[in-house]
């Protein structure tokens, strides 16, 4: 058992507690529709480490690394016991203005250092993750439409790579084009579903569904399906790839709970997360 009262779940077996590793097992459990006390106990758990400006950071001695916020914005959805810590958690995203976004030579970086999405850490500049959580987050919780969410999904086209994909957030080096990620290539599809025309991610699609069958560990298989779902991509065999993941752990050990987490919540959310977002929304106001 991964979780402790009062604390909150850990990332590893008798490791210290973490807020996204709370975040990400809340999002498995509600997808798998199991656990619901413990879903309760969770969430309350992030509610009491969220700061009074609303941003959840990975631990109280560093409140510059917020990043975490995004997920404590998904794992609260549906919640009305947690909408006020929600809705604080959501103020503090879009009104974030720490971001370092000032212009840098574009012989050296080949891309627009000045689009604001969001970063890791406090004053650094935006990247692929962060950015597309961001947007993830904000569409679950029904701000589609807002101008940091469009300035985001700017952002995540202007860092696809020219032939498609994503990595972290550097396409283009000194002139010299990087190479793509599965994982930042699934969150970045998964972030823009319906919000730009299938035609100008389509080498993305591609580039992704090529390199499926090779995927062996869980936290990039998992963002990999949810990407290709969201754009209606059928995966043959996916529950066979999830199950032979899964399997791995009988050779190297347990998975860390973000890891497992991620992989339960692909193997659930066949749609992908907005999707699932959207008919939770749908049921509760059913």
């Amino acid at each position: 058992m991964r979780f402790i009262d009062g604390v909150g779940f850990v990332n590893r077996v008798s490791g210290t507690p973490r807020p996204d590793a709370t975040c990400w097992a809340i999002l498995a459990l509600e997808s798998a529709q199991a656990q619901e006390q413990l879903i309760r106990s969770a969430r309350s758990q992030l509610t009491s480490v969220q700061s009074k400006d609303g941003r959840v950071c990975i631990t109280p001695h560093h409140p510059e690394a917020y990043w975490p916020t995004s997920l404590a914005i998904l794992a609260w959805q549906g919640a009305p016991e947690h909408q006020e810590s929600q809705a604080k958690a959501i103020r503090f995203l879009v009104g974030y203005t720490e971001i370092l976004n000032k212009k840098s030579p574009k012989e050296i970086v080949g891309y627009d250092t000045t689009i604001k999405g969001w970063s890791w850490m406090a004053k650094t500049y935006s990247w692929v993750e962060p950015s597309a959580l961001g947007v993830i987050a904000l569409r679950a919780a029904g701000y589609k439409d807002h101008r940091r969410v469009q300035d985001a999904v700017s952002l995540l086209m202007d860092r696809q790579l020219p032939d498609g994909g994503w990595n972290v957030g550097s396409p283009i080096v000194f002139g010299q084009a990087l190479r793509p990620l599965p994982e930042n290539t699934g969150m970045a599809l998964q972030a823009l579903c319906g919000l730009v025309p299938k035609k100008d991610v389509e080498n993305s699609i591609r580039y992704l569904r090529s390199r499926l069958g090779r995927l062996r560990t869980p936290f990039t298989l998992a963002w990999s399906l949810l990407g290709l779902s969201s754009w209606a991509q059928r995966v043959a065999k996916r529950h066979e790839m999830v199950l032979n993941v899964l399997r791995r752990q009988d050779k190297y050990g347990c998975f860390d709970t973000t890891s497992l987490s991620a992989l339960l919540v692909a193997h659930y959310c066949e749609q992908g997360l907005i999707d699932f977002f959207d008919r939770d929304r749908r049921w509760n106001k059913a």
